[in-house]
């Protein structure tokens, strides 16, 4: 299970980023993320919430 988890991150944290190396995520990706994983719902997290989440990290 870890390394499917491993592979999902490091897709989402190279994506259309040809400098990445898959082992950390911009903010710009892991809001891609959360949108495609449909972590935001607009009601309880907000693209503001991960927006703010991801600088704070």
């Amino acid at each position: 299970m870890l390394s499917a988890l491993q592979e999902a991150f490091r897709h989402f944290a190279v994506h259309r980023d040809t400098r990445a190396t898959g082992k950390e995520m911009h903010s710009k990706n892991w809001s891609k993320l959360c949108k495609d994983c449909q972590v935001i719902d607009r009601k309880n997290v907000t693209v503001t919430d991960v927006d703010i989440f991801s600088k704070i990290k």
